[in-house]
């Protein structure tokens, strides 16, 4: 999960490689990359939002589990580089499956939920819609091939032909001021519904799109979808079936289905929902879920996350993830060229130039959200070549990449 980002605090994870002698798995489902660490209990990974402080545990002794679509599991041993400063990328060596997570950059708030949140969402949110499945419209009559790339909302603005397809995770330690650097951005997630770090600029607080990750996130979520400055845009929980480092709570598709029963009973009149994205792509939670609440039809968009190295095994599992779910468009909230530290920043460009391309063309992916917006100090072997601006909000060799890219 991006979270622990994007990205789902939502103060995004700020994390401190302080935590040290952890043991850890990275957990490769599908194609999806998850870095699960255990350290001591009680401890927090992500920033803290009152306290302003989090720690991120030393990822170290790695076992790479690897999900095959039969569901067949192998172990390997590998193990986790820390770079001299950012995250690290969780290793994906599956090229069959591109749908990986990554939790090691989320965060954990205690405003937003112990349990990796990236970036806060409480602001307005997006200012138009993506695609024309609009909230409770019924998935036999959505024609996803017209509500694709292009037609998400407008918020931070977006260049050139990618026009709101291009938006940015962040993890802990973030600002809003961060966002105001990416000018080709169109919006920005973390894991949580208030944006973190200071008072946002009016593009940066438009551009913010909340996230319900948790269970605890539901009361407040229903209390600023029938407010005044109700978002256009929420995601909801965020990877339910995998607990990042023990510290992120898990649930089955029927507790969620019990625990969304609020936003469900009062969803507002101007907010659409982004269903749940899950760890690993292939998991049951979605048709649980859905099963449970019956509840298909209130959401406007599927949400999918992804750190697999390879751009085309990377699509491959978007196509199959699509052939699945292919009633609503989708959202790919978490993305990174995973497999370790130490890519080129022409290495890492090219991955997302790629993936950027192939969502314009796609005809049925709204948004992408690059992980991660700002670097992290840990162990994260996920996204520690993808950050756009270091923890002092300097841009990184990354930037002029990412405001270049047009998705042609």
């Amino acid at each position: 999960m991006l979270m622990l980002v994007c990205a789902l605090s939502v103060s995004a994870r700020c994390v401190k490689k302080s935590m040290a002698s952890t043991k850890s798995n990275v957990v490769q489902k599908a194609g999806v990359n998850k870095v699960s660490s255990q350290a001591g209990p009680g401890r927090k990974l992500l920033e803290d939002s009152s306290a302003g402080s989090g720690e991120l545990p030393s990822l170290t002794n790695t076992t790479l589990t690897t999900f095959n679509q039969s569901g067949q599991s192998t172990d390997q041993q590998g193990s986790s580089n820390t770079p001299s400063s950012g995250s690290s990328d969780t290793p994906n060596t599956d090229q069959t499956s591109a749908t990986s997570n990554d939790d090691s950059n989320k965060d954990t708030s205690d405003t937003e939920d112990p349990v990796p949140s990236s970036i806060p969402s409480s602001g307005p949110g997006d200012t138009s819609s993506t695609g024309d499945n609009d909230k409770g419209k019924d998935a036999s009559s959505t024609d996803t091939s017209s509500t694709s790339s292009g037609s998400s909302s407008s918020g931070g603005g977006g260049s050139g032909s990618c026009g709101a397809m291009k938006n940015v995770c962040f993890n802990g330690g973030m600002n809003p001021s961060m966002f105001d650097k990416m000018e080709s951005a169109s919006h920005w997630i973390t894991f949580g519904l208030d944006i973190p770090g200071g008072s946002p600029s009016p593009r940066a607080k438009q551009a913010h799109i909340p996230m319900m990750a948790f269970e605890k996130h539901v009361s407040d979520t229903v209390k600023l979808v029938n407010g005044p400055d109700a978002p256009e845009w929420v995601l909801t929980f965020n990877e339910p079936d995998y607990s990042y480092m023990g510290w992120t709570p898990t649930m089955d598709g029927k507790t969620a289905a019990a625990a969304i029963a609020p936003l469900l009973a009062q969803p507002g009149s101007k907010t659409k929902y982004v269903a749940p994205a899950t760890a690993d792509p292939n998991h049951p939670f979605l048709e649980e879920f859905f099963a449970a609440c019956n509840c298909k039809d209130f959401f406007s968009a599927y949400n999918v996350h992804s750190y697999n190295p390879d751009s085309a095994a990377t699509i491959k599992a978007m196509d199959e993830y699509h052939g699945k779910w292919n009633d609503k468009p989708l959202w790919i909230t978490e993305l990174a060229p995973g497999g370790g530290c130490g890519k080129s920043p022409e290495t890492v460009g090219k991955f997302f130039k790629d993936m950027f391309k192939f969502a314009k063309n796609s005809g049925y992916v709204d948004k992408v959200f690059w992980n991660t917006g700002n670097q992290i100090d840990g162990k994260d072997t996920n996204v520690c070549d993808s950050w756009l601006v270091d923890g002092s909000g300097k841009p990184g060799p990354l930037m002029d990449i990412f405001n270049a890219i047009d998705c042609s």
